[in-house]
């Protein structure tokens, strides 16, 4: 009983995390406590802060904001905001106000208001928990900091003069996208890094900082994205361009991160195997992307992705998901050896990480040789 109780409770307390995480947790139990889902902020709590592995206890505190004591001044609040938003002006509590709006008229203004002071609440909390989480991190560590940490933080402040749409997203990708993570812990040099569909260039910059790249090409066809990476990063090298097989030069690790399936298939296959004719020898070519084996998180992701696409957050001419078998057959057959890790890590998503390469060519095709002689040998 007793491992049973603590291991629920490290459950509730999500991954230890960054300061970035701690705000994260406190933003989502603030708006939920905004919402007037009374009995049911414990169950919203965790249904989104488990699975993304975030501390659901703090959620839950900070979601007490809506407690007995301020629940009915936030109430009137709300309607009021509520009311301004939907018809320009506020609203009086008073009998003739009652029957003008009646119960759905109430609940409307009640809805629009409670997302509205959520959002706002979300946000301050964010912004005070953040202050607060990396004041207490500072003053209670002990010798040199996290070498991962340090290099994530280091890549944030990269950005700090960027408009803040740019900054906000990078720092919750470097949060949360377990992507980062994953490839810090592949062994090896990543060498000259060609980061295809780089975005704002913030995989490619973390390498830099994390010491594991020697020079970073981006390519990405979103002006805006790259005018930020070229600012963040100005030892790299950033470029504007539509994603082509002619983009893919010769470099040591080739990244193709979230871009494949803004491809038609044909394209995805060109691209693939242009890729790997410029990898250099050993180089290794890092592709992750959504397996599109049907499944919930599939379904998830997909979603996730078309409202990205509709909010202009992110830019393609299709999306054509695969199966992550499909990418690897493909490679393998060019002779790239595969590996597929799970990408998806406090995460909803379906993502994997296809690792291509990182032997030498030679020693691939001696290899089938060497597989052939022996089997004629045994025939």
């Amino acid at each position: 009983m007793k491992r049973f109780l603590l291991g629920l409770w490290r459950r509730l307390r999500g991954t230890p995390g960054s300061p970035v995480a701690a705000a994260a947790a406190v933003a989502i139990g603030v708006f939920i406590g905004c919402q007037p889902l009374y009995g049911l902020h414990f169950v919203l709590v965790l249904a989104v802060c488990v699975p993304l592995r975030l501390d659901a206890v703090l959620s839950y505190l900070a979601a007490n904001i809506s407690n007995p004591l301020v629940a009915p001044f936030l109430i009137v609040a709300e309607v009021e905001v509520g009311s301004y938003l939907t018809s320009g002006r506020f609203v009086a509590f008073d009998v003739a106000s009652a029957r003008e709006n009646g119960a759905a008229g109430f609940a409307r203004q009640l809805f629009v208001g409670s997302v509205t002071l959520g959002a706002l609440f979300a946000v301050v909390g964010f912004a005070l928990a953040w202050l607060v989480a990396s004041r207490f991190r500072g003053r209670g560590q002990v010798g040199a900091a996290d070498p991962f940490d340090a290099a994530i933080s280091r890549t944030r402040d990269r950005y700090a003069r960027a408009p803040r749409a740019h900054r906000f997203y990078v720092a919750g990708k470097l949060a949360f996208d377990p992507v980062g993570k994953l490839l810090a812990e592949l062994p090896g040099s990543f060498g000259r890094v060609l980061d295809l569909g780089c975005g704002r260039g913030q995989l490619s910059l973390l390498l830099l900082e994390l010491g594991r790249a020697t020079r970073v090409v981006g390519i990405d066809s979103d002006a805006s994205k790259i005018e930020v990476a070229r600012a963040a990063g100005p030892e790299g090298d950033f470029r504007v361009a539509d994603l082509s097989p002619g983009d893919a030069t010769e470099a040591d690790t080739i990244l193709l991160v979230d871009v494949l399936h803004y491809l038609p298939l044909a394209e995805q296959d060109a691209l693939l195997r242009a890729a790997a004719r410029a990898l250099a020898v050993g180089g290794r070519l890092l592709v992750r992307e959504v397996d599109a084996h049907p499944s919930a998180k599939s379904g998830v992701t997909r979603l996730f992705e078309w409202l990205a696409r509709k909010t202009g957050m992110n830019r393609g001419r299709a999306t054509a998901y695969r199966p992550a078998r499909d990418v690897t057959a493909l490679l393998s057959g060019l002779g790239l050896p595969c590996e597929v890790q799970g990408a998806s890590e406090r995460t909803p998503f379906a993502n994997v990480l296809i690792v291509a390469g990182g032997s030498p060519r030679s020693s691939v095709e001696d290899s089938s040789a060497s597989s052939t002689l022996i089997s004629a040998a045994k025939a």
